[in-house]
């Protein structure tokens, strides 16, 4: 087996911890996404409000989300390109090639992005069950932010 040049040790070792931290984003996702709901149920008055703040989240986390996403698919190209002449192969050009079946968990504009719109989404419905009719201003707003955040995460390049 030949040595790994440390510049690959490296860069493998970054996407490592960018992989960690898109992870570790999500699943801070769920519970802050929780966190609100229950907030809602319990103080429905302010149900307009913190949706607004649940969008502001989600939001910040796709931002850092696309921010390591964009590093990834960076680091993941340049691999490729210096491992180009490599005969047997490596784990970055493997993966797209051996994605599952399935719908959830294969397609990455699908799967991760919908838990960031699908949780935003989420709120706006409950935001609908506890406020009632709802609020122009707040509702805009809220519909200002989890469309950027959307367009933010959509226009993310594919790692």
């Amino acid at each position: 087996m030949q040595d790994v040049p440390v510049e690959i040790q490296s860069l493998r070792q970054e996407l490592k911890q960018r992989i960690l931290f898109q992870n570790m984003l999500l699943q801070a996702l769920l519970v802050l996404f929780s966190a609100f709901a229950i907030a809602v149920a319990v103080v429905p008055e302010a149900s307009s409000l913190l949706h607004f703040a649940f969008q502001c989240v989600v939001l910040s986390g796709a931002s850092q989300w696309c921010h390591h996403g964009v590093r990834t698919a960076q680091i993941k190209a340049y691999l490729q390109e210096i491992n180009a002449d490599e005969t047997h192969g490596n784990w970055e050009s493997w993966l797209p090639a051996h994605r599952p079946k399935t719908f959830l968990g294969s397609r990455w504009q699908i799967s991760t992005k919908g838990v960031f719109l699908g949780l935003g989404l989420g709120m706006f419905l409950l935001d609908a069950v506890f406020t009632g009719p709802p609020e122009l201003l707040p509702l805009l707003c809220s519909a200002a932010v989890w469309s950027f955040a959307a367009y933010l995460l959509i226009s993310n390049p594919k790692e």
